[in-house]
């Protein structure tokens, strides 16, 4: 066919066929009606070649999200959707999607870019290590106010989080007597290390960190809404005020 051919639709399908640069993404800010686009040029063809194997070819339709919440590791991209359930946000209804970083290029700076070119408001959520440091420097350079933007966790990680804030003692359950007795006379003079090793023992107890969010997350429920961290329950938050911007 010649000629321009303009087709709308909320396909993942297609949208994974049709190249980045041709697509418009129309959204609304503020009661305005925008859209958004990438420009030819403003991506190298690496961090093309990350957007491709990471969302355009496999997860299309993230690019209809109205919010993305980046997040480091694999524990976080399981919970967080339930967590986001017990604080009584549907994941559909919301119109959020959880984005796992640590394998992306450049500190996940693809999916920022992309992200600001098509109008799609996110956060990421870095732990608070050396790691999550890298993370933060790259995305320092794509914050726009009330668009998007940072928060750090109080500790390392996730599982670190959850350790300080009640549930120390279910973590150290989960970890069989003889392993947890060994960890302790192998890193007695180091607190920080011992806690990475109980948790990394825990989550290896439970069959991986798929699993273990997945009983982490029942012991929430358990307990109540409440007991999620605060830290948790700011981001949390913030992503759906971000999503009804």
């Amino acid at each position: 066919m010649t000629g321009q051919i303009v087709v709308a639709s909320h396909s993942g399908d297609l949208v994974s066929r049709i190249p980045i640069v041709a697509l418009r993404r129309i959204y609304k800010r503020n009661g305005e009606t925008k859209i958004g686009q990438v420009q030819e040029g403003s991506f190298s063809n690496r961090e093309l070649q990350a957007i491709d194997y990471s969302i355009r070819l496999t997860k299309g339709h993230y690019l209809f999200s109205r919010c993305w919440l980046l997040v480091e590791g694999e524990t976080e991209f399981h919970l967080m959707p339930l967590l986001f359930d017990m604080m009584g946000y549907s994941q559909d209804q919301v119109s959020f999607s959880v984005l796992e970083i640590s394998q992306v290029f450049g500190e996940s700076e693809p999916f920022m870019k992309l992200a600001n070119a098509l109008g799609i408001p996110w956060l990421l959520m870095a732990d608070g290590d050396s790691a999550g440091n890298k993370y933060v420097r790259r995305a320092t350079q794509h914050i726009q106010a009330g668009i998007a933007e940072v928060q750090v966790l109080t500790y390392k990680n996730i599982e670190f989080e959850f350790w300080h804030n009640g549930f120390k003692d279910f973590i150290e359950n989960s970890v069989p007597p003889k392993r947890k007795a060994k960890i302790n006379l192998e890193n007695i003079s180091n607190q920080i290390e011992e806690t990475a090793s109980l948790i990394k023992a825990a989550i290896r107890n439970k069959g991986g960190k798929p699993a273990f969010a997945q009983v982490l997350a029942d012991e929430i429920r358990r307990r109540g809404e409440n007991a999620i961290p605060q830290s948790l329950q700011d981001i949390i938050a913030r992503v759906i005020q971000l999503a009804e911007n």
